[in-house]
């Protein structure tokens, strides 16, 4: 599966688009993911880093949330992994909510905020 996520994003990337991960989650938790991350990637990311957003501390959220937005339709069978994107960055039609898969893209060279 994530090897299917990587070619996907690969063939957004040689047709000259873009896509975004970002984080969310409330002050503490967001602070302890930027530290875990800052150990292992490069660059460093700080509270005020494209791709973070630090909810108040009384939001209604209780983990963190990483998200992956892309401009374009994925392939049918990554399909069921994306759900359009409604809300948030209007200019990606598709997102995927998977914390484990997005800290996979991590390991495998991509960043928060644009790549």
């Amino acid at each position: 599966m994530l090897k299917r996520i990587l070619d996907f994003l690969n063939d957004i990337k040689q047709n000259g688009g873009d896509f975004f991960i970002e984080a969310e989650a409330k002050p503490g938790t967001m602070a302890k993911f930027i530290n875990d991350y800052n150990q292992t990637h490069t660059p460093a990311i700080t509270l005020y880093s494209e791709g973070i957003i630090v909810l108040q501390e009384d939001a209604n959220k209780w983990a963190l949330e990483l998200r992956l937005y892309v401009p374009v339709a994925p392939p049918a069978d990554i399909a069921h992994l994306f759900g359009k994107n409604r809300v948030y960055k209007a200019e990606y039609l598709y997102r995927l909510n998977d914390n484990r898969i997005i800290r996979e893209l991590f390991n495998n060279g991509y960043r928060i905020g644009l790549n």
